[in-house]
């Protein structure tokens, strides 16, 4: 089993806080997908029904058997964007690269993407350079490797326009028993936070996650807890809670094999009386 990137390190605790949730003052929510041996489809649009606007992405992947994936992806905004993914047959073995361009007419806005990963059994590494076409140049680069069982991962950004890191922060995850463990520090030592998952039985999971920021002198802390619950084979049930005294409850129907729906809602506990609560509606669609 290769050992995952950084930004995936504690992804399964982060699931059950955000998996299944899709909600905003009136939101409704329609993702696609359909996969083929040669040929991707995929779009996730997102109706704000009370500021009448619709966002989100429509793309496609042809892959081809010997010479990497051709992408195009298109933005509600107007913007488009054409890659390469080259996932075998490059000089490294168990390295593959990724180049993007993106370009958006009605604001001229231009940008470049290139990048490589490496993943391998005791460790993965990843390296992007992207630019606006102009002098400003985003470098990201991260790599995590397994110390016997022990995930530890660190992750740098730097931004040539602001001549700052954008990014500079350490994680590590490790598993005891039926518990996933996840400790993070973000912006190196700003930001520090602590994630566990325990696996109850095969239908019933539970999340807990603590973060404490520093921010000059003002120190802010906020703790959730999360279950998600599968009711029987076609439908789940899902609650989380906060110490911002925010509930957000989703109910997830499988019509059949590709068809989801789900109903989520989020009411703020704090400030029952005075409305602003949230609630959307999703129809995911698989293939």
């Amino acid at each position: 089993m290769s050992v995952p990137s950084f930004s995936d390190l504690g992804q399964s605790a982060r699931n059950v806080f955000s998996t299944g949730y899709h909600y905003g003052k009136s939101l409704i929510k329609l993702v696609a997908k359909k996969t083929g041996d040669n040929f991707d489809v995929n779009t996730d649009l997102a109706l704000d029904c009370d500021a009448k606007k619709l966002s989100g992405t429509a793309g496609a992947v042809y892959k081809t058997q010997d010479y990497g994936s051709f992408l195009q992806k298109w933005t509600m905004d107007g913007t488009l964007v054409v890659g390469y993914i080259l996932r075998n047959g490059t000089p490294i073995s168990d390295v593959g690269l990724r180049s993007e361009i993106s370009y958006n007419p009605g604001t001229d806005d231009k940008a470049i993407k290139i990048g490589a990963n490496c993943s391998k059994e005791n460790f993965s590494a990843l390296c992007s350079i992207s630019s606006d076409m102009n002098s400003n140049v985003n470098i990201l680069g991260s790599i995590v490797t397994a110390i016997k069982g022990l995930l530890i991962g660190y992750q740098a950004g730097y931004s040539s326009e602001t001549n700052k890191m954008t990014k500079n922060d350490l994680g590590m995850a490790f598993n005891f028993y039926d518990v996933d463990f996840h400790l993070r520090c973000n912006t190196i030592p700003h930001e520090f936070g602590l994630s566990l998952l325990y696996k109850v039985n095969e239908d019933w999971e539970t999340a807990v996650n603590g973060l404490v920021s520093k921010n000059g002198g003002i120190q802010d802390s906020t703790v959730g807890a999360a279950a998600k619950y599968n009711i029987d084979e076609r439908s789940t049930f899902r609650c989380k809670f906060n110490t911002d005294l925010q509930l957000g409850m989703s109910l997830q129907q499988k019509l059949d094999d590709t068809v989801t729906v789900s109903l989520s809602c989020n009411v703020d506990c704090a400030n029952v009386t005075r409305g602003g609560h949230k609630v959307g509606f999703a129809l995911e669609i698989e293939g």
